[in-house]
C-alpha cells in the first residue's frame, strides 16, 4: 500500500505539468500580450470559421489556436482571456497561434 501513494502522487504531477503551457506576459517574446473575447482552435471556436474565410486566411494546421476580439493589455488588466500570440497582423479581429498566459 506504501507503493501505491507515491505513484498517484506523480501521475498527478505529470497529468498537471501535461495541461495547456501557459506564459507571463514578460515571457511574450512575439509582440504585446493580447486579451481576447474568446480564445479556442480555429476549427472548433464559433465564428472563427466565418472570420478566417473572409479574410483569406490559410492556416497550415486547422486546429491552431486562435483569439477573436483581441486588444494590448495595458497594465495587468484582462476581464476575459489573456494570451501571447504569434500572428497579430489582423488588428485584433483575429490572433492566430495564441497560448494562455497569466497575469
Amino acid at each position: 500500500m506504501m507503493f501505491f501513494k507515491p505513484v498517484v502522487v506523480s501521475t498527478f504531477a505529470i497529468l498537471a505539468t501535461a495541461a495547456a503551457p501557459t506564459t507571463t506576459t514578460s515571457q511574450c517574446n512575439t509582440g504585446a500580450a493580447q486579451c481576447c473575447n474568446s480564445v479556442g482552435a480555429a476549427n472548433s471556436l464559433p465564428g472563427a470559421a466565418a472570420i478566417i474565410g473572409l479574410l483569406g486566411i490559410i492556416l497550415q494546421d486547422p486546429s491552431v489556436v486562435v483569439g477573436l476580439n483581441c486588444v494590448n493589455i495595458v497594465g495587468s488588466a484582462c476581464n476575459q482571456q489573456p494570451v501571447c500570440c504569434t500572428n497579430n497582423n489582423f488588428n485584433g479581429v483575429i490572433n492566430i497561434g495564441c497560448t494562455p498566459i497569466s497575469l
